[in-house]
């Protein structure tokens, strides 16, 4: 299966089973052991990825972060820029609900770091501005929140100014930070510019905070008319919605409203939905929003001794609380100790992955891309210490003709045996490539133009002793091969292995047309001073 249909499965899988997280968990880690097992080091990279999201969305921020983690081990050796910023963002997300916002900021900052860098549009973006803008306003830097979320509305506006969903939340984070930041004029605003928008979103939970931000707004403003009619409505949605900390989260700050305000009808119809909503959600965040809400509703309404139950309540949790994220801490402590084995696992793949990349998959000695990134670094290092780079071109003579004699796999076989002789004269300063079919291409960093001269002489000559098989040569029915090589010294650091290989290419073609079975060394000085042929020198 193509890399292309790989992430098109790892997709379409996430994308099929989003209504049963169950599901899609169990389906994505049968994809990433197939992935493992494949070696494919990009291919399991996104599969972590993609579990990781789907941790996320359940709120497992544990597994969410070690997936994050994994993700990042393999994905920062590919060009998936894309999902290299997810893997950070999701890392940003497990720490934020940890509290620890610093190390969130940091993780968010790199996501939006390689967003920029390579020009990352849509929805990659969008997530990561809204995240930064999040921690932000969680630190109480609203002007740079409010900056971020500005961004993240533009982005959305160019991008997909259909999406409704994504462009309320993120309005309701925007009038959010403005009314944090004691602007609610501008959060008003920033709402009614919305409203055509939020009128045609489906998902009731949106609808129902936009109303409670708009009552706030208009609380603050002093518009009490405004304020009651769009906390109706909400109250009104509330039965309809899906649970959402945030959501209720605000409903207890309207309730102080209430409360400030003597208006105990709605109040007791907040404290009410808040109950309601705390009976079917029981962590310590929803109990800790609970007992503040009641504690404050008794307070208000004459009721001390009532009022003081929740407050002794709050006081144990507030402790639990602490001690969780304590916990928190330890268990991605843990975590990350647990998946260092699994992350040394995943070097060794990435390393026999980037080895099988450099590998040409029937000689095992270096393809075409591999010699022009080796290539590369050889020229590097010449310039900087004034040497030499040699290139030896090898073609084996009646290949073709060995071919239709023998047969393909025969073929295969002799290639096989000349790679073989040539790699007898690898080191750190000479490397050889299959070039393509049956030609090879040895390149030498910093040798005399004998010494790469001797190592070609060497390897036609092992070639005639190993006596091949080829019953269309005139050499005694022996395979011999037909070879060019030219030693440049390097004076341009921008200079290319192929440039320099189109010189021995030409010794090579001379070597044919004096009868094959022998080597022609290039004079590089004489043809880089002269537009015509240049010399060759015959190498026995």
């Amino acid at each position: 299966m193509t890399e292309k249909k790989n992430i098109e499965k790892l997709r379409n899988i996430s994308r099929e089973n989003s209504s049963d997280p169950g599901r899609q968990i169990k389906e994505l880690k049968k994809l990433l052991k197939e992935a493992e097992d494949s070696g494919n080091v990009h291919y399991t990279g996104c599969c972590y990825q993609v579990l990781a999201s789907a941790y996320k969305n359940i709120g497992n921020n544990k597994n969410l972060f070690s997936s994050s983690i994994k993700a990042l081990t393999l994905l920062k050796h590919t060009n998936d820029h894309k999902m290299i910023a997810n893997a950070y963002t999701g890392l940003g997300v497990a720490y934020f609900d940890q509290e620890n916002y610093q190390l969130a900021l940091s993780n968010y900052d790199k996501a939006y770091e390689i967003i920029r860098r390579h020009r990352i549009q849509g929805v990659n973006r969008i997530i990561v501005l809204n995240d930064l803008a999040t921690v932000y306003s969680a630190l109480g830097d609203y002007k740079t929140g409010k900056s971020y979320l500005t961004e993240c509305l533009e982005q959305i506006k160019k991008d997909t100014p259909d999406n409704v969903s994504v462009l309320t939340a993120v309005t309701l984070n925007l009038a959010d930070t403005f009314l944090n930041d004691h602007r609610p004029a501008e959060a008003e605003k920033i709402l009614k510019e919305a409203k055509d928008a939020v009128a045609k979103v489906n998902y009731k939970t949106y609808i129902c905070a936009y109303n409670v931000k708009y009552a706030m707004a208009e609380n603050a403003l002093r518009h009490t008319k405004q304020f009651n009619k769009y906390l109706d409505t909400a109250l009104e949605l509330a039965g309809e919605m899906s649970d959402a900390y945030w959501v209720y989260e605000d409903f207890g700050r309207i309730m102080h409203i209430l409360l400030e305000k003597g208006d105990l009808v709605r109040a007791q119809k907040t404290a009410d939905l808040i109950t309601a909503y705390c009976s079917r959600n029981t962590t310590t965040m929803d109990r800790l929003l609970l007992n503040s809400t009641m504690a404050d509703f008794y307070k208000s309404t004459g009721k001390p001794e009532k009022a003081l139950i929740y407050y002794e309540r709050l006081e144990a949790l507030y402790k639990d609380r602490t001690r969780e994220l304590k916990q928190i801490q330890l268990d991605i402590h843990k975590s990350i100790k647990s998946a260092d084995s699994s992350i040394n696992k995943l070097n060794r793949m990435i390393l026999e992955s980037e080895d099988r990349a450099k590998k040409d998959s029937l000689t095992g000695l270096l393809n075409r891309s591999a010699l022009i990134r080796t290539g590369g670094e050889f020229i590097e290092t010449a310039y900087r210490k004034k040497q030499k780079v040699g290139v030896i071109f090898i073609d084996i003579d009646h290949f073709k003709e060995c071919n239709d004699n023998y047969g393909h796999a025969k073929g295969d076989e002799i290639i096989k045996e000349v790679a073989d002789i040539c790699r007898k004269e690898e080191s750190d300063t000479v490397r050889f490539a299959r070039y393509g079919g049956d030609e090879f291409l040895g390149m030498t960093l910093g040798l005399s133009d004998a010494d790469v001269a001797g190592i070609a002489s060497r390897i036609r000559k092992r070639i005639l002793e190993a006596e091949i098989p080829n019953i269309k040569s005139p050499y005694s029915s022996r395979l011999t091969i037909s070879a060019g090589v030219v030693n440049v010294p390097v004076t341009d650091r921008q200079d290319t292995i192929i440039r320099i290989a189109n010189y021995a290419d030409k010794a090579v073609y001379h070597s044919k047309r004096a009868g094959k079975n022998c080597i022609h060394m290039l004079d590089y000085i004489s043809t880089a001073n002269d537009e015509k042929e240049g010399s060759f020198v015959r190498i026995e």
